[in-house]
């Protein structure tokens, strides 16, 4: 098989790889999420480009419970898998609960994605959301 007819054999494969997805919402949205301040430490500048956190907001949940929502972002043109883990504290700033593992969720090439996660109990205060890079 010559250079050129590998060429056109992998063209359709590499198109399919770099896809990205358009969106449609009203210009004027009628719900007000309750948005919070975050602090972010970034250790890993790729990973940020395909996971961006792009705002956190908050409600309760039924049972008096501690809701998080958090819009990601991929800024990038590839699919990609992330994982996830929510650690959750209490008044104190003391751990309660952590996810029993890693989660993992798949973003496409410019689509924003929300994380939703209910504290497992109401001594849950506050919260924090790690992301890694799918290398496993």
């Amino acid at each position: 098989m010559n250079i050129r007819t590998l060429l056109i054999l992998a063209l359709p494969i590499l198109a399919c790889a770099c896809s990205t997805v358009n969106t449609v919402e009203r210009a004027e949205p009628s719900a007000s999420p309750n948005m919070v301040a975050d602090k972010r430490i970034i250790t890993d500048g790729a990973l940020n480009d395909y996971a961006y956190v792009a705002g956190v907001s908050e409600s309760v949940a039924s049972g008096n419970l501690m809701r998080v929502q958090v819009k990601i972002v991929n800024s990038t043109a590839a699919f990609r898998n992330v994982n996830y883990k929510f650690t959750w504290f209490d008044e104190n700033g003391m751990q309660v609960a952590a996810s029993p593992g890693w989660g993992v969720f798949g973003i496409e090439g410019g689509q924003a994605k929300y994380l939703d996660a209910v504290a497992p109990t109401p001594k849950a205060k506050d919260f924090s959301l790690q992301l890694l890079a799918d290398v496993r």
